[in-house]
C-alpha cells in the first residue's frame, strides 16, 4: 500500500532509551537562545569543536564515558586549515523535520528565502515558509549542524562545511492521516527538486519489511541527475537505516513469542535501490561499523555516525535552542551535557547524543560540498567515482573477513557475509562500508585534479523500442524450485551483451516463496566477483516478491558486464513461524529475474553498433538439424546498420558447429537449418550487429538442448 511511504517513515537516529518517563525541566532558560558555547574566543575558536571526534580524533570521549581510537576520522582538518577549502558557494537542501532559524551557529549560512515547509497542504505556500520544528523534533537541526554550523565564530562546534549554504524543508511528518497517496507522492518529488548542488535526506524506511515506491519518485531522481545543477546532476545523499538489528510484532499481544528479530537490509527499501542516490552507512569512533547500521549491497560510503553517546561517543551537534526543547529536553535524565550543567553548552543548544546514519549521512554531504568547491564542474557520477576510489578500507582483515548472523541465525557449511571483497576491477566493497569510509582529504584532493568527462557518457541497458523502460535481460518465465534449508540452492544465468564498465547493477526477482525473509540473494559477475543482495534468515517481512522487487549492487564497480550473469537463491530456513491467522511455511520457486546494467562503454566499443535486443528462442527442440525458431527486435539506426550475422557452437560466440553468417536485416521468425546437431547436448545461438562501417556488436546469446 502506497500509505506505508510515509507513514512507515522513520528517522535514521538511533533514540539513546525509551523517552516515555522523561519529564520536562523547569530550567528557567527554555526561550534563550544564548550562545551555546560560552564567550566567543575572540570570534575564531569553536570550543566545541575540539570534542567532535568526525572532525579529529584524538581519542577524545565527547561527553561519553570512554573515547575513541587517535586517527579514526575523515581527514577534514587539513582540508579547512591547509587547504582552505569549507564549502564555498555550495548549496544544501536538508529535507527533514525542519531546523531551528534563529539558531546563532546556523542562522548566517541559511537560504532564509528557500526554506521549504510541507506542513500546509497548498502546495503554493510550501516555498518560502519557515521550516522551524516543532519543540522537540530537533532531528533537522542536529543534521543542519553537522553539515553547515558556522565555524571559526567562537561558539558551539563547526559543520564539516562550514562555509556552506543551507534550505530547510520542513518535510518528515509534515502530513497527516487522512492525506491521500497523492498529496503526500507531490511532496516527495518537490523536497527533490531545485537549485540545490546537494539533497540530504537523514530518514528512510523501517529495514523489517520490504517497501516498494511510486515510480515517479525513480523518474524524478533521474531527472534531476539529469538536469539539475546545469546538467551535471543534483547529488542525493540517503541514510542507510538503524536496522541491523531490529523487531516487529508478528501477532497481537504483548507476549515476547510475538517479536519477531530482523536483521535489516538497505535494499528492503526500493528508493534505496536506485544508483542516482548516494547510500551512507555508519561508523564509530573506534572505526568499526556502528552497531545499528543497516548493511546491504547499495552501500556507497560510510561516515561517522557514532555510538550512542553514554557509553561511547555519539555526535557534537546543534539542537533546537534552550533547554525546554529538542534534544536537552528529550534526553536529560542521561547526559549533564545536555541540559545547562555544563559551562560548554549553558543554554542547551547542543548536543552530545545524536548519532545514527542520520548523522553519517550529512556528514557526508558536508564532505561532497568540500569537493563541489574544489571543483564545480563535477558530475553526480564524477562526485561517486571520486568517492570511490578514495575512500578508506577500515575494519580490513584478509585472515578474519567472514561474519555470523547477527542473530545467530546460521546456515551449515554456507559463509553468512564476508566483510570485504575486491572485484575484478581492484575495486573493495563491502556490505558494511561501501567502499570504506569517506576520506575528505583524499576525496578533495582528487576532485582538485579531476578532469570533466573522464567518466564517458552515462547509459544503462534499456530497450529504445518498443518500451522505452523496459529491460533487455530478462529470464523469462522459469520454475525453478528454491530448496529448504540449503546452502547449495537453486542458479539461473543470462547472458548479457553490452559491454559497459559497469557503475551500478540492478536485479528485479519474482518467486512465489511464502516467507521471503528465509531468502538470500547472490549475484555473480562474468568476471567471477560475488555479492551478497539479501543475506539468508532476514526475516525481512513479506508475503512474496514479485516484479517491483528492486535490487541494487555497487559490488561490481569497474567490471565489464559482457557475459553470464548468475543468480542463486538459497533457503536459510525451514522453520515454520505461527501468526495469528495461520502458519509461514516458507517455501516456493524463482519464477523471473531481470537484470540492468548501469555505466559507460569502454573507449575501444564506442563505435561499436548496439546489440540486438529481445532475443528469444525456446530452451529446447527436438530436431536434429535445425535450431528452434527465434526472433528479436532492432536497436540501431537501420540507416547505419548493414546486417545481423548468427553462428551456433557448444560455447557462447563460438561457431564450431555453424559459423557466422548473415541474416541481412530480418529480426523475426527465423531458424538456423543445416546441422548436424547432439541429443542432449547445449548448443549456444549467438547473434551481433554490423553497421555499414564494418564494425560489430557485443553478441547476444540464447541456448537449447535438443531432445530426439
Amino acid at each position: 500500500m502506497r500509505i506505508g511511504f510515509l507513514i512507515a517513515m522513520l528517522l535514521a537516529f538511533g533514540c539513546v532509551k525509551d523517552e516515555g518517563n522523561i519529564s520536562k525541566p523547569n530550567s528557567g532558560t527554555g526561550t534563550t537562545s544564548g550562545s551555546g558555547g560560552g564567550t566567543p574566543s575572540n570570534g575564531t575558536e569553536d570550543p566545541l569543536a575540539s570534542y567532535a571526534w568526525h572532525l579529529e580524533n584524538r581519542g577524545q570521549s565527547s561527553f561519553s564515558a570512554s573515547g575513541g581510537i587517535a586517527g579514526e576520522d575523515i581527514k577534514v582538518k587539513t582540508v579547512h586549515s591547509t587547504l582552505n577549502i569549507k564549502g564555498n558557494n555550495v548549496r544544501i537542501a536538508v529535507s527533514d523535520t525542519g531546523v531551528d532559524t534563529d539558531h546563532a551557529d546556523l542562522i548566517s549560512n541559511m537560504l532564509t528565502t528557500e526554506h521549504r515547509n510541507y506542513v500546509f497542504t497548498q502546495p503554493s505556500r510550501w516555498a518560502g515558509a519557515s521550516p522551524y520544528p516543532s519543540d522537540n523534533e530537533a532531528h533537522g537541526t542536529a543534521v543542519s549542524g553537522l553539515i553547515a554550523a558556522v565555524g571559526w565564530n567562537g561558539i558551539g562546534s563547526r559543520g564539516v562545511a562550514p562555509s556552506a549554504k543551507f534550505a530547510g524543508f520542513r518535510y518528515i511528518f509534515a502530513y497527516s492521516s487522512s492525506e491521500t497517496e497523492a498529496s503526500m507522492l507531490a511532496r516527495e518529488i518537490d523536497q527533490m527538486s531545485g537549485n540545490f548542488d546537494i539533497f540530504n535526506y537523514s530518514y528512510g524506511y523501517s529495514g523489517s519489511d520490504f517497501i516498494n515506491v511510486d515510480p515517479s519518485i525513480f523518474t524524478q531522481l533521474e531527472y534531476g541527475v539529469t538536469n539539475q545543477r546545469s546538467g551535471k546532476g543534483s547529488i542525493y545523499v540517503q541514510s542507510a537505516g538503524n536496522s541491523y538489528t531490529d523487531y516487529y510484532d508478528l501477532c497481537s499481544g504483548p507476549a515476547i513469542s510475538c517479536q519477531m528479530k530482523v536483521s535489516g537490509n538497505s535494499n528492503s527499501s526500493a528508493d534505496q535501490a536506485s544508483p542516482h542516490k548516494i547510500l551512507v552507512g555508519a561508523v564509530n569512533a573506534m572505526g568499526l561499523s556502528s552497531s545499528y547500521s543497516t548493511p546491504g549491497s547499495g552501500l556507497w560510503v560510510s561516515a561517522p555516525g557514532g555510538e550512542f553517546g553514554i557509553d561511547e561517543p555519539a555526535m557534537i551537534t546543534t539542537d533546537i535552542s534552550g533547554c525546554s526543547s529538542g534534544d536537552s529536553y528529550r534526553n536529560n535524565n542521561y547526559n549533564y551535557f545536555n541540559f545547562g550543567s555544563n559551562p560548554l553548552n549553558p543554554y542547551c543548544d547542543y548536543s552530545s547524543l545524536f548519532n545514527g546514519t542520520s548523522s553519517a549521512a550529512p556528514v557526508l554531504s558536508g564532505v561532497v560540498a568540500l569537493m563541489l568547491e574544489a571543483n564545480p564542474s563535477l558530475t553526480w557520477r564524477e562526485v561517486k567515482h571520486i568517492l570511490a576510489l578514495t575512500s578508506d578500507n577500515i575494519d580490513y582483515d584478509p585472515f578474519n573477513n567472514t561474519l555470523n548472523h547477527p542473530w545467530g541465525f546460521n546456515l551449515a557449511s554456507y559463509v553468512y557475509d564476508v566483510k570485504w571483497t575486491r572485484n575484478a576491477a581492484g575495486f573493495y566493497f563491502s556490505n558494511w562500508y561501501g567502499f570504506g569510509r569517506v576520506n575528505a582529504l583524499s576525496a578533495v584532493q582528487e576532485a582538485q585534479s579531476w578532469i570533466s568527462g573522464s567518466l564517458g557518457t552515462y547509459e544503462k541497458t534499456l530497450n529504445t523500442v518498443p518500451n522505452p523502460d523496459q529491460w533487455y535481460y530478462d529470464s523469462g518465465a522459469i520454475n525453478l524450485a528454491i530448496p529448504d534449508e540449503d546452502a547449495t540452492g537453486v542458479e539461473d544465468r543470462i547472458w548479457v551483451g553490452h559491454d559497459f564498465i559497469i557503475e551500478a547493477i540492478q536485479i528485479q526477482i519474482t518467486t512465489n516463496h511464502t516467507w521471503p525473509g528465509d531468502l538470500a540473494v547472490h549475484l555473480v559477475s562474468p568476471s567471477g566477483t560475488e555479492s551478497k543482495l539479501l543475506n539468508i534468515n532476514s526475516n525481512i517481512f513479506s508475503l512474496g516478491l514479485d516484479a517491483n522487487t528492486l535490487l541494487l549492487s555497487n559490488a561490481f564497480y569497474g567490471e565489464r558486464s559482457v557475459g553470464y550473469w548468475k543468480i542463486k537463491i538459497v533457503d536459510g530456513s525451514s522453520a515454520i513461524t505461527t501468526k495469528d491467522d495461520g502458519s509461514i511455511t516458507g517455501t516456493g520457486s524463482l519464477l523471473n529475474w531481470k537484470i540492468l546494467v548501469h555505466g559507460h562503454q569502454s573507449p575501444s566499443d564506442l563505435v561499436k553498433p548496439y546489440p540486438v535486443t529481445m532475443l528469444s528462442m525456446p530452451s529446447g527442440s527436438t530436431s536434429a538439424t535445425n535450431s528452434p525458431i527465434f526472433s528479436f527486435a532492432h536497436t540501431t539506426s537501420l540507416s547505419n546498420l548493414d546486417h545481423y550475422e548468427v553462428a551456433v557452437g557448444t560455447t557462447p560466440g563460438g561457431s564450431n558447429v555453424k559459423n557466422w553468417y548473415s541474416l541481412g536485416q530480418a529480426n523475426t521468425t527465423l531458424q538456423v537449418t543445416g546441422m548436424s546437431l547432439q541429443d542432449t547436448t547445449t548448443y549456444y545461438l549467438s547473434i551481433r550487429a554490423v553497421d555499414n562501417q564494418g564494425e560489430y556488436s557485443s553478441v547476444q546469446v540464447k541456448s537449447w538442448v535438443p531432445d530426439f
